[in-house]
């Protein structure tokens, strides 16, 4: 995701009654109404909410017919995203991932395509009751991945701050803002490519050709 479409994002859902409403359209799709009464909140500010998710793509809505009055929108969400920030005194990440098709996710092991597979088993089971008993099952094992992924990278992240620690020592002894800001991006970025550098850090191409130079020379190699 780019940086421009993650900044929408996070400007809509740092709203915490976007995320109530947003929560609420992620079990089913609604209407104006039935969302206010539901949040208990009046219908202009949820239809003004709805409006302002609509216009950055989170949301999408349809008119339909009523059988008791006129027509009317329904809502639901349009997207499906992950997004993660993390932060700590050595450590700053921010991540937007669009996962509306499989084919967007890169690889997949082995374990997760058992996980795929059990789904659609599960769908084809008759009757209601045993085909949401092998679903609940396969969520639990989904959920239960999930949080041991989560564990794992948080352990990561931990190291991953020790190493910026450890790196931010020998940027003290880099003299220059500029090529402290630089030396940051590469290992922030994993990226030495000039015009990038320059366009991420607002400084002259030249600038960064010379500091770049200079880095690879005494540090990076």
């Amino acid at each position: 995701m780019k940086r421009e479409e993650l900044d929408s994002v996070l400007q809509v859902v740092e709203n915490p009654i976007r995320r109530r409403i947003i929560k609420r359209l992620s079990q089913e799709p609604c209407y104006a109404l039935q969302l206010s009464k539901e949040l208990g909140l009046g219908q202009p500010l949820v239809a003004k909410h709805l409006g302002v998710m609509e216009e950055v793509g989170l949301v999408t809505s349809m008119m339909e017919s009523s059988p008791s009055g006129p027509r009317r929108k329904r809502y639901s969400l349009a997207r499906s995203l992950s997004i993660t920030m993390d932060l700590a005194p050595n450590l700053f990440i921010e991540r937007g991932v669009a996962f509306e098709s499989p084919q967007q996710t890169g690889r997949t092991s082995q374990r997760t395509a058992q996980l795929r597979r059990r789904v659609s088993d599960a769908a084809e089971e008759e009757g209601d009751k045993r085909r949401l008993s092998r679903l609940s099952e396969v969520l639990d094992d989904v959920d239960g991945r999930i949080n041991e992924i989560e564990g794992e990278r948080m352990e990561l992240l931990r190291i991953r701050n020790d190493v910026m620690r450890e790196a931010t020592q020998v940027a003290k002894r880099l003299e220059g803002f500029d090529k402290r800001r630089v030396f940051f991006h590469i290992l922030d970025e994993h990226d030495r490519e000039i015009e990038s550098i320059s366009e991420s850090l607002n400084l002259r191409e030249l600038a960064v050709k010379a500091i770049l130079e200079e880095l690879e020379r005494d540090y990076f190699g």
